[in-house]
């Protein structure tokens, strides 16, 4: 009998090996699931392994804290910006991801709150170049500049204005003649 209850105990015993290591693998593919920014997917898996894992409380707990991160993640996702500040971070992230038509009704709303704001008004005119609208771009380009005239030297190296550099409006805007800007 002895032989027996030792048999069972190393069965016992291989078996908790066994599914320790199934849920540290399932672990290791939430965690690359969560690295690729697929958190919807990572939160699944953790919570599971979270589940699975009551005998093992560290994994248990470090799927729980990640899985909570990924919760984290997924609500700020997809809460909208509200504030002028927020707004416009979000459209300089969206400008910077090539985002242009997403970007623009968010700068658009932020100007509504603040028409004067030289940032507002440059970011936007980096968006509407970055699209090849030339007038709009400059229209933006002279509101900011009548608050800040220094704003013209930044948008002489600045790399979203490529596509209108040759532009005659802002040819005229970055190099004013006496009729210009």
């Amino acid at each position: 009998m002895p032989t027996k209850k030792k048999e069972a105990a190393e069965m016992a015993k291989t078996m908790a090996i066994a599914a320790f290591e199934a849920s540290l693998t399932k672990y290791s593919l939430g965690i690359e699931a969560m690295q690729k920014g697929d958190f919807e997917h990572a939160k699944q898996v953790l919570d599971e392994v979270h589940g699975e894992s009551k005998n093992e409380p560290e994994l248990a707990d470090r799927a729980a804290i990640y899985s909570r991160i990924c919760a984290r993640k997924l609500a700020s996702a997809t809460e909208e910006p509200s504030g002028t500040d927020e707004l416009y971070r979000k459209s300089v992230f969206l400008l910077n991801a090539g985002a242009l038509d997403e970007a623009l009704p968010l700068l658009n709303r932020a100007l509504a709150n603040d028409p004067t704001s030289v940032d507002l008004l440059y970011v936007r005119a980096c968006a509407w170049a970055k699209q090849g609208s030339a007038e709009k771009a400059v229209g933006d380009l002279r509101q900011a500049m009548a608050v800040d005239p220094k704003v013209r030297f930044q948008a002489v190296n600045d790399p979203d204005f490529e596509r209108i550099r040759e532009e005659p409006a802002f040819i005229d805007i970055i190099e004013p003649t006496p009729t210009g800007a």
